[in-house]
């Protein structure tokens, strides 16, 4: 099954479960399983120092994960970049029906790529701001990014 899969839909299920750890409710697992990457090859991907990482493979390259402080990455570039957002898109729709879409526009510090941001309310009190970079089809590097932050809200 994992094999059949594409880069998208992998993306999309890894983010799915990183909202899920922000609403503390990780049930499951991936398809693949995901390969811790040491320092120095964080390093070569350009990540900086004191996150964890794992790559997932699937038949050529793959998609990371990595893991911030309160921040997940997802990323990965080229092959389907162009199915990611509709790949992300549906999962929430189908998974977080309430996510309200709060920002969609020219990305602000990239060329030729989109950004586009959710705020999902998971109850008591905790938020997950979904952000994603999203390459357009002229873009030079075609990497897709989906960053998902986890947030308090404070009444």
């Amino acid at each position: 099954m994992a094999q059949q899969m594409s880069h998208s839909e992998l993306a999309a299920q890894i983010v799915e479960g990183c909202i899920k750890m922000v609403a503390g409710d990780v049930q499951g697992q991936l398809p693949i399983e995901g390969v811790p990457l040491t320092e120095l090859e964080r390093a070569d991907i350009g990540l900086p120092q004191g996150g964890r990482t794992a790559f997932y493979a699937l038949k050529e390259s793959g998609v990371f994960l990595d893991l911030d402080r309160s921040t997940c990455s997802v990323f990965f570039a080229d092959f389907d970049f162009d199915r990611a957002l509709p790949a992300v898109e549906a999962m929430l729709k189908r998974t977080y029906p309430r996510a309200k879409q709060i920002k969609d526009g020219p990305h602000p510090r990239m060329k030729d790529y989109r950004f586009r941001a959710y705020e999902i309310d998971l109850g008591a009190g905790k938020l997950a701001l979904v952000e994603l970079d999203v390459p357009e089809s002229r873009a030079e590097k075609r990497k897709f990014v989906a960053r998902v932050d986890a947030q308090v809200r404070k009444n």
